[in-house]
């Protein structure tokens, strides 16, 4: 087996590519991800694996949430082993029961939670990041929704990208910026990237565009960010059955689902009920690991308009 010395390396981070031109959304993230301390080191792998996944769309929630997993392919394996293990340790394998955050009062899942957190922690190497968007904002790609959404479908029919409703090209824009300006200093030319995105609204199937569409979306975003020419690039949705990359998926769906609490909480001052499971994944994702790198940023309005961007700090009481 390879032996891997590289864990992460250090900031600040440059984006060599980014320019005035770029949306604002992707410079304002270029600006915090480009002061982060460190980032995962995947200079010694051969493939990459992004997994994302979404929070927030239900009506009480103030923002949404956009929680991206990228990490190494080639060390995959030793994470899926020991959560097979948990699986069956639990009895959730037959019949087979997803990790979901809205299932963590389900017994088993209960009883595995630590396990699964701890399995994540000592054995992916990689960066988790949850970028969370307050609803009061209309647009991130112009001065309002309307004037936006409407040169974004147009956009994406002039390409032949398909015909989307604003509200869905929208979040689709709002997911491939983020890794395609991850994978510009995280990727290189030569990598086997594979993109697993849970079913969605982006990548779903209709009558005038479908999953292949979302494809060509996020091929051209990753132009913008960066001149990495991948040797493959794969997209898929969740693999049924499969522990390894429904379970890496999992963690997606945690993270998403405690920082729209979290910040429900704090910022909106909305009493919200954190069950014992759901404070073991807030500690969780306050606390970096070896080998494991998760950052927070937000967007919020503020009363003149603008945007505030920045971490989302989790602190514990003790």
């Amino acid at each position: 087996m390879k032996e891997f010395t590289k864990t992460f390396k250090h900031g600040p981070f440059s984006f060599p590519r980014l320019t005035e031109d770029h949306p604002l959304y992707g410079r304002l993230l270029a600006r915090e991800i480009g002061q982060l301390n460190e980032l995962p080191d995947f200079s010694e792998d051969k493939g990459l694996f992004i997994l994302s996944d979404f929070g927030g769309e239900h009506k009480e929630a103030n923002f949404s949430t956009y929680s991206f997993l990228i990490c190494s392919a080639d060390k995959r394996s030793v994470f899926e082993k020991e959560v097979i293990a948990i699986r069956e340790k639990y009895k959730l394998n037959n019949p087979w029961k997803e990790l979901g955050y809205k299932d963590l009062r389900y017994g088993p899942i209960k009883r595995a939670l630590d396990e699964v957190l701890d399995a994540a922690d000592n054995l992916i190497h990689g960066l988790l990041l949850t970028i969370s968007i307050d609803k009061n904002i209309d647009s991130l790609f112009g001065l309002n929704r309307q004037e936006a959404h409407s040169k974004i479908v147009a956009l994406f029919q002039e390409y032949d990208l398909g015909v989307w409703k604003g509200k869905e090209a929208e979040k689709l824009l709002r997911v491939c910026h983020p890794i395609a300006l991850l994978l510009s200093i995280l990727g290189k030319s030569g990598h086997k990237l594979l993109w697993i995105c849970d079913h969605d609204s982006i990548n779903e199937e209709g009558k005038k565009r479908g999953f292949s569409h979302t494809q060509k979306v996020f091929g051209h975003t990753l132009g913008m960010y960066s001149d990495n020419r991948y040797e493959i690039l794969g997209f898929a949705k969740p693999f049924s059955g499969d522990a390894g990359t429904n379970d890496l998926l999992s963690l997606t769906d945690f993270s998403a689902g405690i920082i729209q609490e979290i910040l429900q909480s704090e910022v909106s001052k909305i009493d919200v009920k954190v069950s014992e499971e759901k404070g073991k994944i807030a500690k969780w994702m306050a606390n970096n690991s070896k080998f494991l790198k998760k950052e927070n940023l937000v967007f919020i309005k503020q009363d003149d308009d603008d945007w505030s961007v920045g971490p989302v700090e989790i602190s514990l009481k003790k």
